[in-house]
Formats: structure tokens, sequence, C-alpha cells
């Protein structure tokens, strides 16, 4: 639009300019240069004074627009927005219900079937939790295994070194090299055919191993432990000769007891020392190498049973005697001090009576 209008002003110029070139020539060249020149100049200047209105033109029309623009305020366009959005749902509303007045619907259920996606199947699965629980119970029985191995070498290694210590007394030098050879043996085994075998042949050799070092450490054991059972079994020997010879002294301590219980006591105590001296008198003459006659367990037991027989007797409580209430009450208010003896005496002599009967009814000590 806007060439088209500097064509159409353009177009008389050129017009004149074509009558001006032929007046020129016909009066003087030099004349005809410069008017030349003169019509050039106003063609420019006509041309940048169109350029520049049509470029205020173009300015003027981008400004109207952006004030219309700005004169919308955002409420205003927010409600168009909701108008064609209530518009376009209204539409739809409109041919759904159209649809509907057509024909019938018919609802029907879609199944759905789920699948995994970049996950193991379930059987494949499975197989994989079975083969970790086979895993498990073999590693299970490997370390079992180990267990069984290592228990068969460190009994070789530990009573290796106390045959040439604690055990070297309890055994003659016949065994020693006997079972120094199996020792030895066996020790060489698992590191050779022994290296990789099933649990039961460890179990099976350890076992063997035992019915060889079992009776010396069993000899050992006794003749460790048996001078601290004799000596208890002594002492509550001696302890209830001690109340028997009180009993027959007529001590008041045990002036209550029953004569035939205590004369159980003393058939028990008397078979208790016949049992201990015999069996001692035996004892000492065999040697560290050879079985106890009497063991341990043997002394123990009899100690238990010489306790559980004479102590409910020896220790039966005393009686409470019965005194009159009102002798007492007449003595007090009758009889006072006599010969000098103040009441003070008399109950610091009576107090002293029952600390000594009291210390000599609970004694346990033995010479």
């Amino acid at each position: 639009m806007h060439l088209s209008s500097k064509l159409i002003r353009i177009q008389p110029l050129d017009f004149k300019l074509l009558h001006l070139r032929t007046v020129a020539f016909s009066f003087n060249l030099s004349m005809y240069h410069f008017v030349i020149a003169f019509l050039f100049e106003l063609r420019k200047r006509k041309c940048l004074y169109l350029l520049v209105k049509d470029k205020m033109q173009v300015d003027q029309e981008e400004e109207g627009h952006q004030k219309c623009h700005a004169e919308h305020t955002p409420e205003e366009e927010i409600d168009h927005t909701e108008a064609k959005t209530k518009s376009a749902v209204s539409d739809k509303q409109d041919r759904l219900n159209q649809t509907l007045k057509k024909g019938k619907v018919k609802s029907i259920d879609l199944p759905i079937q789920s699948s995994l996606c970049r996950q193991l199947g379930q059987d494949l699965l499975n197989s994989y939790i079975e083969n970790e629980g086979k895993m498990i119970m073999q590693d299970k029985l490997e370390k079992e295994r180990n267990d069984a191995k290592n228990a068969v070498e460190e009994y070789v290694y530990d009573f290796r070194d106390r045959l040439g210590t604690v055990y070297e007394k309890f055994i003659t030098p016949e065994d020693l090299s006997k079972l120094s050879a199996v020792l030895e043996d066996t020790e060489n085994w698992l590191y050779e055919d022994g290296e990789d075998q099933p649990k039961q042949v460890y179990v099976d050799k350890l076992q063997e191993l035992k019915k060889y070092g079992q009776p010396i450490q069993m000899k050992y054991m006794e003749h460790e432990e048996r001078p601290k059972a004799l000596n208890d079994l002594g002492k509550k020997i001696q302890l209830v000769m001690k109340v028997i010879e009180a009993y027959r002294n007529k001590d008041e301590r045990y002036d209550h007891l029953d004569p035939t219980e205590m004369e159980k006591v003393e058939k028990c105590i008397s078979d208790a020392m016949s049992w201990l001296n015999s069996k001692m008198n035996v004892q000492n003459k065999l040697s560290l190498t050879q079985d106890p006659v009497v063991k341990v367990s043997e002394i123990v037991a009899k100690s238990k049973e010489l306790d559980n027989f004479c102590n409910p007797i020896i220790y039966k409580p005393k009686p409470k005697a019965e005194v009159p209430e009102d002798k007492p009450k007449a003595n007090s208010e009758h009889n006072g001090p006599m010969d000098g003896q103040s009441g003070t005496e008399t109950k610091s002599d009576s107090t002293k009576d029952s600390s000594q009967h009291t210390k000599s009814s609970g004694e346990m000590e033995v010479d």
C-alpha cells in the first residue's frame, strides 16, 4: 500500500524532468547540467520525506494496538477464558445427550491383565529361592564338617602337649609311646587322606582318640580332687564324734537326745570310718598309673549320706522348760538379794551361762 503511493507521487515528477530536459537543450548545455543536479537533489529529498512519513504512520498504528491491548484487564481475560471453557463443556454435553437419545448404552466389564515389566516371573523367582535355600544348607553342612575336623586337630595338639606335662605321671612309658604314635598318625591323616572327609568320619575319629585319652584324664582329675573330698569327710566324722563324746560325758547341751538314736549315730560313724580307712589303705598302695579304688564321687556321696543321717539327730533342738507363772512373781516380791549378792550379779551369771551354752551348741571347730 505504501509502495504504490510512493510510485503515484513520484510519477508526475518524472514528466517534469523530461520537460525540463527539452528546454535545457534548446537554451544552454551548462544550464542543462545545473537543472539535472537540482532535480536529483529535489527527488532525493522528496523520497526521504515520504519514507519518514510512512514510518511515523506505522509507529502510530502500533501504539494504538498496544493501547487497546492494555485496556483489557487480567480479570476480563480470565472471564473470556472461562466463557470459552464453559461453552466447550456445554457443547460436549449436548453431543453426549444427542448420542444417548439415539440408542441404549450397555456397560461391559473390561478384564485387566497385569504383566511384569523387566521383572522375574513367579516360577523363576521360586526356583531361585529354592536354590538359595539349598546353598544355605550346603554352607551349614560345610561349616559343621570343618568344625568336626578342627575338633580332631585341636584334641591331637592339646593332648600331646599334656602328655609331656601334667599327664606324664599317670601313664606308663609303653602306653605313652603307643599313644604318641596314634596321635602322630592322626595328624598325618588329617593333612593327607583325611583332608576332605565327611563330618561323621571326623566324629568317629575323635571318639576313637578319646578312648585312649579319657582314662588318663580321669586318673589326673581323681588325683587332684581326692584330697579335698577326703578332708571334708574327715571333718564331718570328727564333728559327730565330738558330739557323741559330749553326750557320753552327760553334757547338758545334749541330755535331751534319745539314747537309741545316738546309738544309731555311733554305728553310722563307725561304719563310715571303717569304709574310709579301708579304701584309703588300698588306694595308698596303688601307683598313679593304676585306676583308683575309690572315686571322688563315692567320697562325696558318703559325706552327704552322713549329713542326712546324723545332723537331724545331733542338732535336734532342746525342748523349752515349762515354768509356772505365779512362782516367779512370788519370789520377786518376798525374796531379795541374799548374802550380800546383788541382783545384777545374779543376772550377769545367768547371762554368762546362757552364752556359754549357745557357744558350745553351735561349735563347729574340729581338732
